[in-house]
């Protein structure tokens, strides 16, 4: 077949050229000259070229108008401009249009050969891996059909005669019998779940109108009611005048893919909940701690500054301190969820007697209760003893919480019910008591919607910043924790908001034929208890006290208090000078802090000891932590220590194990 050039030229001398030297180079080559716009409207039209040479300059319009026409018409017909009449702005803007070459007039006709050679061999390279990817995508759309077919649907539908057709494998994933299926659009529409119909007409419309494949993916209903989602894919086929013949394709079920997103799905919202609730957290603890810390500092600051009266200053101080222990529970709140997910929470199991807890709560609550008026009715059946095993501080921990609770969202001159008795429940066939306590409230109750969540983690139901409660939303968690930790449980039940609540607690009652062995009874030492305000092991007059803390504030504290209790205070910053001190004398106790640089309380401890002293009695220690759980005091108790105190360290509790290690605790 000849080459078919299209010469776009308004000069005949450059005709001529053009058509010569061409002619010269290619055997078998027709050129269509064209000099008017009619011409080239004509030639365009009829389309039998395969590359284009165009001028410039042309009297009727310009080789960019040209090159845009062309290339909209045949986007893949190469486009040569040889002309004397263009500028380098001309040839950028060609190129950008779709221009293949640029040649120059002025003694380049032989160049135009060369050009024109190229471009037909791009052409030809462009052709051919079109071919290739055409080829390739066949082959490839062929295999994965014949692969996706292995255990897939195959369904055909034949829109001439509106019937379609399945094979068994199909109608299994859609839950018939193999056979069952009559062909219709009617009867598999019915397979499909109602919801889901319309959506596959609109995908079969929209592959209809758009000329593309078919895909969707629905739920089928099964004739046990069973739901399963199905994927479908389809092509159309369509006749010389285009209009759509069949459509075939493949079905697959996809209900585990499914059921894995709705999971997942399931957990990024759970997981988006708790960043937003630990946000939120992190905001009210920040407020909880900066808010008491806004007064500590506002008047110890004022204090300082300013004199007051005595009972001015007196009242102050009891602001101080109120705002201290309010921080002081939110850091042990803290403290507890932290030990708690830990698994470093530990019991120290006892047999107690539940009622006595309890009403210990009650007296330490009552004048919170007067204060707002609030009523509190309490009764028990029986009136005897509740034993359970358990730890005393961590139950009136549980009650202390639900109690204080209560009397928080309970507005001035409200009630509130704390009522003991014992149940019976049959667990794998044997019957066992229960202790249960039921504290109920006429308060601010709790909405529906937040019900399930009250023992949630970091939750409030009012987080927000105008929120009208004070609290860091661990509590309850807590108060669950603990209970389920002593083998109980725990739940709430409201009306709703302003309709009160009622919280029940139910521990199980000690069993002294089943649990015996599991025991562990408090020891004469262990239930020997100092109360703060007893005077009888108080005296610290004349008692010579080596005090160790490597924090300076701390320490001068410590000697502070001591000094005004009578004792005579040795006070060193570090355990290499309380180890020289040692040597040259002996304390009657050792008050040490358990963590410090170098070398700390514990290695203190331990090279005392190795020092070989000859001392009357051993040496009496006290430790000081930052740690209160049982596993810490357990192990600063077999270090050596015959007792530990906590941070923040109360002056009365301080004094008062001081007293009794150096009056009556038996030498380690």
């Amino acid at each position: 077949m000849p080459l078919r050039i299209l010469l776009i030229d308004d000069n005949p001398n450059d005709r001529l050229l053009v058509t010569r030297e061409l002619k010269q180079k290619f055997q078998e080559i027709t050129v269509n000259e064209v000099t008017s716009e009619k011409e080239l409207e004509q030639a365009i039209l009829a389309g039998n070229f395969d590359l284009t040479v165009t001028d410039y300059q042309l009297f009727w319009t310009d080789g960019l108008a040209v090159i845009k026409v062309i290339k909209e018409k045949y986007p893949d017909c190469p486009v040569i401009m040889f002309t004397d009449s263009g500028s380098e702005e001309v040839a950028v803007e060609a190129m950008k249009a779709g221009l293949d070459d640029y040649v120059l007039k002025r003694q380049h006709y032989r160049r135009l050969v060369v050009s024109i050679e190229k471009c037909l061999e791009q052409k030809k390279i462009r052709e051919d891996y079109r071919a290739t990817q055409k080829l390739l995508y066949e082959h490839q759309e062929r295999f994965r059909l014949a692969q996706d077919a292995a255990g897939l649907g195959i369904w055909d539908w034949n829109l001439l005669t509106n019937t379609i057709t399945w094979n068994q494998n199909h109608e299994r994933l859609f839950g018939l019998a193999p056979g069952s299926f009559d062909g219709t659009y009617e009867n598999f529409c019915a397979c499909v779940h109602p919801d889901d119909r319309d959506l596959i007409s609109q995908a079969l419309k929209y592959s209809l109108e758009n000329n593309t494949d078919f895909y969707q993916e629905f739920r089928v209903v099964w004739s046990d009611d069973s739901v399963h989602w199905i994927a479908s894919k389809g092509h159309f086929f369509y006749d010389a005048s285009n209009q759509p013949t069949r459509a075939s394709g493949i079905v697959l079920d996809i209900t585990d893919r499914k059921e894995r997103e709705a999971a997942q799905q399931r957990y990024t919202q759970e997981l988006v909940q708790a960043y937003s609730v630990q946000d939120e957290f992190l905001s009210i603890a920040s407020h909880e701690l900066r808010t008491p810390l806004n007064s500590i500092l506002g008047w110890t600051q004022l204090l300082r500054k300013y004199h007051f009266d005595e009972q001015t200053r007196n009242q102050r101080l009891e602001i101080i301190e109120r705002n201290l222990k309010r921080q002081q529970g939110v850091v042990e709140q803290i403290l507890d969820i932290s030990r708690l997910k830990s698994g470093q929470m530990q019991l120290e199991g006892a047999v107690l007697d539940l009622k006595s807890v309890v009403e210990s709560v009650i007296e330490t609550a009552r004048l919170a209760l007067e204060a707002k008026s609030i009523n509190l009715e309490y009764t028990s059946v029986p009136e005897s003893s509740i034993e359970v095993l358990g730890d005393r501080a961590k139950l009136h921990q549980v009650i202390w919480n639900l109690l204080s609770n209560a009397v928080k969202f309970t507005p001035a001159f409200g009630s509130i019910k704390i009522h003991i008795e014992i149940i019976k429940e049959v667990i794998h066939q044997a019957e066992i008591g229960i202790a249960q306590i039921t504290i109920s409230d006429t308060g601010q109750g709790i909405s529906a919607k937040f019900l399930p969540y009250v023992f949630d983690q970091f939750r409030q139901e009012d987080g927000s910043r105008t929120r009208t409660y004070q609290g860091a939303g661990l509590g309850l968690t807590i108060v669950k924790q603990l209970v389920e930790m002593h083998g109980g449980s725990v739940k709430v039940e409201s009306r709703g908001v302003n309709q009160g609540a009622t919280f029940t607690v139910q521990i199980p009652l000690f069993n002294r034929a089943l649990d015996k062995e599991n025991i562990k009874l408090p020891s004469r030492e262990a239930e020997t208890n100092v109360d703060e305000n007893s005077s009888a092991f108080r005296s610290l007059q004349g008692l010579k006290v080596l005090v160790v803390d490597d924090e300076i504030d701390s320490l001068n504290l410590l000697v502070r208090l001591l000094e005004k209790e009578g004792a005579s205070v040795t006070a060193v910053n570090s355990a290499t000078q309380a180890l020289q001190i040692l040597q040259t004398s002996k304390p009657d106790i050792l008050i040490s802090d358990l963590v410090m640089p170098e070398k700390d309380g514990y290695a203190l401890l331990e090279e005392a000891k190795l020092l070989g002293l000859e001392w009357d009695e051993p040496l009496k220690t006290l430790a000081i932590t930052g740690n209160s759980n049982s596993e810490s005091s357990n192990k600063i108790l077999q270090a050596g220590f015959q007792a530990s105190i906590s941070k923040p360290i109360e002056p009365d509790e301080l004094v008062n194990v001081i007293s009794f290690i150096t009056n009556n605790c038996l030498d380690v």
